[in-house]
């Protein structure tokens, strides 16, 4: 076979399905073998960063290595923001890259992709000649998975045009890690565990793909410990009776009275971030457990009293028995009291509505949104101003939640939804984004969300303006023109492109939207845009500053 076709039988010999393209002279011949001869799903996006950002929103739905194709020179800049939030927020993606012919040195498109790769962040694999195809490919595909982070795939255009004798690669299956705690770790995170008079429980992602929810509700019940989660992790203890919910910037004020009583933090799976501790003045007066199976990510932010590198069910499941071995007694943190102020809590209680006929309260909207829209759903949300209203949504399970915030980018989440959507059409996704971040990085795609048939529910929050820099002249006294926009009629360019749509200008406006969410065509998506008042701003983000 001639070496386009080898990397194409390569991709399919490790279980590739789908793919994100943008096809030009470099992949051209890759994606059309991948698609006739092989049946790949081949989606075509409009611009090689949403090709990127849907394969990433696809592996973060699927769980799997999520797969992209662009062409070289230009093809390739054009994903760098891509790459780098994907490096950031430590997803498994393979983009194969074409690479202009090794002997055209003045060729137009010629660049060191190499050097601009790894200035992402991401890896590079270069393929080294036609016969090491299957080869480099294999090779690519493990560094994806064990290095969690997008490897670009390098493949000059003259190797594509050699013959090739192929020898498959065995497919790679990523192991299960179950790794057990060091003993001397084990016991120094327990001196500290057991003596906790206030201890609170953190749960973060590594402990979601740990399947570690019921072992650390029963740790929880040892140690008198209310439960947390980090942003990734959402509703992972929801039903619990001592559920805090989300734990940093996000949490509501009888969590954020809790969490700052505790005396000892016993964190799994979770990166200990600025959001997810609140700048850090969460951790004032803890103590501090940090248990992840990466030990790269144990004192990454902060410096703790204690790290276990391990698995989150693992370990946990050894503290409980020495816990038990212990005769130890649970602390006397979880009350009657706490546990009837987490009962009766309404977060639609802890704001004044500031709506009015023209513009909602983006905090009524969110909370009126959670009720309407379908509860079998997967949510996504891009980054801005609004995302601090709109990540308070709620989901059947974690992994429904998808986030595109890492390198602190507007305008990603459109792709990343619909990746995410092609990877799960058994549920309708939920996509929040700003106006900002829809026409920067997302109104072209809106097409391809319309022609690939996708149940997509689009919520725009629209304040006509870069709301975090409008919040910020305003607070400087300064006129905030400069962040103001005249924004197309969204509702009308998404109709143009096959959406069914809805407006929001008063509260009123909202139970209609949401019949037209119920009654939507299937096949056909819907966007429903929201004004919003720019002054009128999350308790959150003030908070924030």
């Amino acid at each position: 076979m001639l070496g386009h076709d080898a990397v194409a039988q390569a991709l399919v010999d490790h279980g590739v399905d789908t793919v994100f393209a943008v096809l030009g002279d470099g992949n051209l011949f890759i994606g059309e073998n991948l698609a006739r001869e092989h049946g790949v799903n081949l989606i075509s996006a409009t611009h090689e960063a949403n090709a990127v950002l849907m394969a990433q929103g696809w592996a973060k739905a699927t769980g799997r290595l999520g797969v992209a194709t662009v062409t070289h020179g230009p093809g390739l800049t054009n994903t760098i923001t891509a790459l780098v939030e994907g490096a950031k927020n430590e997803t498994p993606i393979l983009v194969v890259a074409g690479d202009t012919p090794i002997e055209q040195e003045q060729h137009l498109q010629n660049l060191d992709q190499h050097a601009l790769v790894t200035a992402t962040g991401a890896g590079f694999q270069p393929v080294r000649n036609a016969e090491t195809i299957a080869e480099d490919v294999s090779t690519a595909v493990r560094r994806a998975h064990f290095e969690h982070r997008p490897i670009v795939v390098n493949i000059p255009l003259n190797i594509e045009w050699d013959d090739v004798e192929y020898q498959p690669h065995p497919p790679f299956t990523p192991p299960p890690v179950r790794l057990a705690p060091d003993p001397d770790q084990l016991d120094a995170a327990m001196g500290i565990v057991a003596s906790a008079v206030r201890p609170v429980i953190l749960a973060g992602r590594g402990a979601v793909k740990s399947g570690a929810r019921e072992t650390l509700v029963r740790l929880g019940d040892a140690l008198g410990a209310p439960l947390s989660a980090s942003l990734l992790a959402t509703g992972f203890f929801r039903g619990e009776p001592f559920d805090l919910g989300l734990h940093g910037t996000l949490s509501h004020p009888i969590a954020a009275e809790t969490l700052a009583a505790a005396d000892c933090l016993i964190v799994f799976g979770a990166g200990l971030n600025y959001f997810t501790t609140g700048n850090h003045m969460m951790l004032t007066g803890k103590r501090v457990v940090h248990v992840d199976l990466d030990p790269t990510h144990i004192d990454r932010f902060v410096t703790v009293d204690a790290g276990v590198v391990g698995d989150a069910n693992v370990v946990a499941k050894a503290m409980i028995e020495m816990l038990s071995a212990a005769e130890h007694k649970p602390s006397g943190f979880r009350t009657s009291d706490l546990e009837q102020k987490l009962r009766e809590f309404d977060p639609a209680t802890a704001f004044d509505d500031k709506s009015y006929e023209g513009a909602v309260d983006p905090r009524t909207l969110t909370r009126r949104l959670d009720d309407g829209l379908p509860q079998k759903r997967q949510v996504v949300i891009d980054g801005g101003r609004f995302m601090f209203d709109a990540l308070t949504l709620s989901v059947p399970e974690p992994k429904d939640f998808v986030t595109s915030h890492a390198f602190g980018s507007i305008g990603l989440g459109t792709s990343t939804a619909i990746g995410a959507a092609v990877a799960r059409p058994d549920r309708p996704t939920v996509f929040c984004v700003g106006d900002g971040g829809l026409m920067m990085g997302g109104l072209t795609e809106l097409s391809t969300a319309v022609h690939l048939g996708l149940d997509l529910i689009v919520v725009v929050y629209n304040d006509r303006c870069y709301g975090a820099e409008h919040i910020q002249l305003v607070a400087k006294g300064l006129d905030p023109a400069a962040s103001l926009h005249d924004w197309p009629d969204l509702c009308a360019v998404a109709h143009s492109m096959g959406f069914d749509t809805a407006t929001i200008t008063s509260l009123e406006d909202i139970d209609t939207a949401m019949d037209v969410v119920r009654n939507r065509t299937p096949g056909v998506p819907v966007l429903i845009e929201a004004s919003i008042d720019p002054d009128v701003v999350s308790t959150i983000y003030q908070q924030l500053g």
